[in-house]
């Protein structure tokens, strides 16, 4: 049976106090009354439609990244004739929209405080989101790396140079009170992600490009006629 438009506007009410609680006290700290209190529903709403806080609280978590990613998929801007670095400077660009953009993590200003409590404070549900969101992106950028940083490369070379990347990344969206007031980054200016993805592409790649020379150097081998491509234009 179709659901009516009440229990639709009931549901919603929830999963949106759910995401401002959540996002501001954190899945331990959060109580089921506060969340009643902000929707304007009674205590046994979030049993009957969610089945309690647990069920709640992952269905708030990857609703909202779920959302997010299908506005900014992971291949967005990339086909099969891109190069390594123009794919690198596409990854970057959708993870820098992913956190940035009005219609991002950013423009949730409770919910989007979940990402940077799960990290600091893992909940229970912390595997779900990797598995179904993280791991996949990770390994979008890890192919792309080990593609840049030729053969010889061990699985720790990537990976550090992955978590170098997408650290560029949430640092602006993490640290955005500190670096506004260290630079004065407007980040309400529409151009500032495109700036800021072409940075961290051209200082990644030039970092990648480093890392690959010590790798054949190490290793005793030429390097790969062809070099690092894809910066931006």
């Amino acid at each position: 049976m179709p659901r009516t438009v009440d229990e639709r506007s009931v549901k919603e009410k929830i999963l949106d106090a759910a995401g401002d609680v959540f996002g501001r006290m954190g899945y331990k700290a959060a109580t089921i009354r506060e969340i009643c209190r902000v929707a304007g529903v009674n205590v046994a709403s979030i049993n009957y439609y969610f089945g309690g806080k647990e069920d709640l609280y992952r269905t708030v978590v990857m609703d909202l990244i779920s959302r997010i990613f299908d506005r900014y998929p992971i291949d967005a801007g990339i086909d099969s004739l891109s190069s390594p670095g123009g794919r690198l400077r596409a990854f970057i660009h959708g993870a820098l929209r992913r956190l940035l953009s009005p219609d991002g993590l950013s423009g949730y200003p409770g919910k989007g405080q979940l990402v940077a409590r799960e990290l600091a404070d893992p909940s229970p549900f912390m595997d779900d989101m990797v598995n179904e969101f993280i791991r996949p992106t990770a390994a979008v950028l890890s192919a792309i790396i080990s593609e840049l940083l030729g053969t010889g490369a061990t699985i720790k070379d990537i990976m550090r140079c992955q978590i170098s990347v997408i650290g560029q990344c949430f640092h602006y969206a993490m640290a955005r009170p500190i670096v506004t007031r260290l630079v004065a980054v407007d980040f309400s200016d529409p151009t500032i992600i495109d700036e800021l993805t072409d940075h961290i592409t051209r200082f990644s790649l030039a970092g990648i490009e480093s890392v690959r020379h010590t790798i054949h150097a190490a290793n005793d081998q030429p390097l790969d006629a062809t070099p690092v491509k894809g910066e931006p234009q």
